[in-house]
């Protein structure tokens, strides 16, 4: 916070209630300014409502040095600072002109950091709102409103003149949507904490010319897309709040049971925190989005058709890559299960061999009898006859909650360090465990409480073109375990640990990469 936030009690006047107050910005003046009642050539008791705003009005310029100090008692150095950031104002809104080689951008990133100053952030806040209080020109206002809603959306003012920044946007609201869009802003930053990283030129090029809402399209499982427009303070809540809108989802706790993925190239890196900024994240084309469901507390409800066709598509995903671990021996589940994929493509002719082996997952295609199952399935289809096509889907769902790792987030590992395995373990992640599965065997290898991880510790390859992988400390002081993991995911998977922990595990102690 800034200073204005420990100002001598001097400052306060004995014109102002010490009870009350109006919350205007001239009463912030004449309790924090400096020398304010010499600004006025006033004494306290004969000052008028009119002679006070002259301290929060816009000011002409006279010479080259509008203000000879900050206008918050503020240290020599930082009221330095706080001059030479009103004359860059002046010169940005279009009352001075512009410096040789600086042109708008240039001014804009210069206020943009003054702003991310602490000691200097009430005071730009005050340079701005002066200056776009009474201004004489609406092409120069709208300037200056301009860069007083990307205050508000990067950074709060202190908790001393927040209410007095609000109670001037609610002012200004009804005759100003500039004023209407920085308290939208603002309060997003209370609420998310702000956008600390200063966006790209070209983005703020396209702020300015009022260009800011931009398409993002977010990938399904299932091969869906869904598409909605995102602008520069939009986080990844508000997305996920529509997106679970969309599939009639209205319970919070089930809202934050789904997560938006980071996707740089085709591979998913991590899930996004509800507070991130989208803009700060898709930096560039390579960039993109996908949604999933990663935990499954919630009881399921099959009363909305957005809602069956999103989980059934990740189900379907899941289970036919071998992550929910079928059994090959098990032809009635495998045959009962593809009966009903066959029935959600709402497919009236009968399957084909390159249909069915489409419906087995992946890993049990070389070892299951098609010809057993092909019979098991026909059969299946004449019992469930005249069942639609959204009753399978659900079906196939509740089917498939009998599978070992059903609502477990799953990875294949390559090598673990303390199992000897004849080939790769399927690690399953959920808010409470991380597990570990031998899919031949079907048997449970190693249960981890997430509880008791200790520090997480990503680990590059070996060798140029090996995997990198992911180091875990867990159990007790006096018991104290190691394991490595060595999969192609490992980045992913530590993010989504440290995900699922946030708030339950404090002290772990996280150790890798920050990836955007």
């Amino acid at each position: 916070n800034s200073e204005a936030t420990s100002l001598p009690s001097s400052m306060v006047y004995t014109s102002l209630s010490t009870d009350s107050h109006n919350y205007t910005m001239q009463e912030f003046a004449l309790r924090y300014f400096r020398k304010p009642l010499a600004l006025l050539d006033l004494t306290v008791g004969g000052a008028k409502a009119k002679d006070m705003a002259i301290l929060v009005q816009y000011s002409k310029v006279r010479g080259q040095t509008p203000i000879q100090e900050s206008l918050i008692r503020l240290s020599d150095d930082t009221s330095r600072q706080a001059v030479a950031g009103f004359e860059t104002l002046m010169q940005f809104m279009g009352d001075q002109s512009k410096p040789r080689g600086k042109d708008e951008m240039d001014l804009l990133y210069e206020l943009l950091k003054l702003c991310r100053e602490e000691d200097l952030r009430d005071e730009m806040y005050c340079q701005v709102i002066k200056q776009v209080t009474g201004h004489p020109k609406l092409e120069y206002c709208a300037r200056g409103w301009n860069l007083l809603s990307l205050f508000t959306g990067f950074f709060p003012p202190s908790t001393t003149l927040m209410p007095y920044v609000t109670k001037f946007l609610q002012d200004s609201g009804p005759s100003q949507e500039l004023a209407r869009r920085s308290q939208q802003h603002l309060q997003r930053t209370v609420k998310y904490g702000g956008r600390q990283q200063l966006p790209r030129p070209g983005e703020m090029r396209a702020f300015l010319k009022g260009q800011a809402v931009r398409l993002l399209v977010i990938h399904l499982p299932g091969g869906v897309d869904y598409k909605t427009n995102v602008q520069t303070f939009t986080v990844a809540a508000e997305i996920l709040e529509e997106m679970c809108g969309q599939m009639g989802i209205t319970d919070p706790q089930e809202v934050q049971e789904f997560a938006l993925f980071l996707d740089k190239e085709g591979e998913l890196v991590r899930p996004l925190w509800p507070h991130e900024y989208l803009n700060s994240v898709i930096v560039n084309l390579n960039m993109s989005l996908h949604n999933r469901r990663l935990i499954w507390e919630t009881p399921l409800h099959f009363d909305h058709p957005v809602y069956i066709g999103t989980l059934y598509g990740q189900v379907l995903q899941d289970y036919l890559q071998g992550k929910l671990m079928g059994h090959a021996q098990a032809d009635g589940q495998l045959a009962h299960l593809a009966a009903l994929q066959h029935l959600g493509r709402a497919s009236k002719s009968p399957p084909s061999e390159q249909d069915l082996l489409g419906y087995i997952p992946k890993t049990l295609q070389w070892q299951v009898n098609m010809d057993s199952i092909k019979n098991l399935m026909d059969q299946k289809l004449r019992q469930l006859q005249g069942q639609s096509s959204q009753d399978a889907q659900i079906s196939f769902i509740e089917a498939t909650r009998q599978l070992p790792l059903f609502g477990y987030t799953v990875y294949v590992v390559l090598r673990v360090s303390k199992l000897v395995l004849p080939g790769p373990a399927l690690l399953g992640l959920n808010r409470q465990h991380l597990v570990l599965m031998d899919p031949i065997s079907q048997k449970m290898c190693s249960s981890i409480a997430l509880k008791d991880l200790q520090r997480l510790h990503l680990l590059s390859p070996l060798e140029p073109s090996g995997l990198p992988g992911l180091e875990l400390n867990y159990g007790s002081a006096d018991s104290p375990q190691t394991m490595w993991l060595e999969l192609p995911q490992a980045q992913e998977l530590y993010h989504t640990v440290l995900f699922l922990l946030d708030g339950s595990a404090s002290s772990i102690q996280p150790q890798g990469p920050s990836l955007s």
